[in-house]
């Protein structure tokens, strides 16, 4: 397996430990190359997750397991690919497909980004790396739309999975809400801190707990400070079981991203263990969100406001019948990770 890494643990982070846990299990090796993209800034979230995770497998699957970090063009990639019976690349990465198909190894490719439209070199290249894969799955329907206006027949959706949450919470110890992310432009911190300054809810029932980092990690502690919004709690990066243990004790899971999010995993983690959401209107999530969610209009705080308001208010008994609905489809969404090692099975027979 080959991955975008910027170096800090997230979506494709979890994933790949998640399949790589699951294709250990068969019996098989597995070696996860975690390619520096640019921007790459290591904080240890990424060794440590790999740590706490791996600590729950044999000792066989540890020994079945090998991981490191390579750079562009790096002898590593190769002489992988090559000591590999099968490449499964994260992302379009030309040097992968390029490497696979002069190795005459099978390749499959999960794409998570939705296709960004121009004629840049770049952009083309990606294309041409998509509809080389032996396989192609796209994480949401919003993303395969925009690599593929006719649908081919080696392509399908197949949403991304962390190690789901398992334990629920009792309700009635359940408080607040809780994002979960990247502190990063446009992933709705500002507007989420916003809406809640402006309700102003009883921060001992209705706390709001923000979970992650990321460069706007000072601005949202200096404007927590300046306006005095009581009630917020900052907790850093955190390590996949407390990232659980916060939500399922969260009464709410808000995901109010405005920029054409590709998929969004902390909604159907938090609907895992029946944790309901409000979510923007943006790219996958309307998709992961579920249809009972209460959504709002991306980019929108007025909005947000509102649907914050609404789950205040929410009395009891409508708040047991949103938490009984947020589970339906779930199954549907989020198919198993067998489906995986089924592919590169008949994926082997083919070559």
């Amino acid at each position: 397996m080959i991955a975008p890494c910027l170096g800090k643990f997230g979506g494709i982070e979890s994933f790949c430990l998640a399949l790589c846990e699951d294709i250990l299990s068969r019996g098989a090796m597995v070696t996860l190359l975690r390619k520096k993209v640019k921007g790459f800034t290591p904080d240890g979230s990424i060794e440590k997750n790999e740590v706490e995770i791996s600590k729950t497998w044999t000792v066989e699957q540890r020994q079945n397991f090998k991981s490191q970090y390579v750079v562009p063009r790096d002898s590593k990639v190769r002489k992988a690919i090559k000591d590999n019976d099968l490449v499964h690349l994260h992302n379009p990465m030309v040097e992968g497909i390029w490497l696979a198909k002069k190795e005459r190894k099978p390749c499959v490719m999960t794409i998570y980004n939705w296709r960004r439209k121009g004629f840049h070199p770049r952009l083309l290249l990606w294309r041409w790396a998509v509809s080389q894969a032996d396989l192609r799955w796209y994480i949401s329907e919003f993303v395969w739309n925009t690599w593929e206006k006719i649908r081919r027949e080696s392509s399908e959706r197949l949403p991304v999975v962390s190690r789901m949450c398992q334990e629920e919470c009792p309700l009635h110890q359940r408080k607040g809400f809780l994002f979960v992310g990247r502190f990063v432009p446009n992933k709705g911190i500002r507007l989420l801190l916003d809406a809640y300054h402006r309700l102003a809810p009883n921060p001992d029932i209705w706390p709001l707990t923000l979970v992650g980092d990321g460069p706007l990690r000072g601005e949202i502690s200096k404007l927590i400070s300046e306006k005095m919004i009581n009630g917020v709690r900052l907790t850093g990066f955190v390590s996949e079981s407390e990232r659980h243990r916060y939500t399922r004790n969260a009464k709410w899971m808000v995901t109010p991203p405005h920029t054409n999010e590709d998929l969004g995993l902390t909604p159907l983690e938090a609907r895992s263990v029946g944790v309901p959401c409000i979510a923007s209107n943006d790219g996958g999530i309307t998709e992961t969100a579920g249809r009972h969610a209460l959504f709002c209009e991306r980019g929108c705080v007025e909005s947000l406001t509102h649907r914050l308001r609404e789950a205040v208010t929410m009395s009891e008994s409508d708040y047991k019948k949103k938490v009984l609905a947020t589970k339906e489809n779930l199954k549907d969404y989020v198919r198993p990770l067998d489906e995986y090692a089924e592919s590169y099975l008949q994926l082997l027979q083919l070559n």
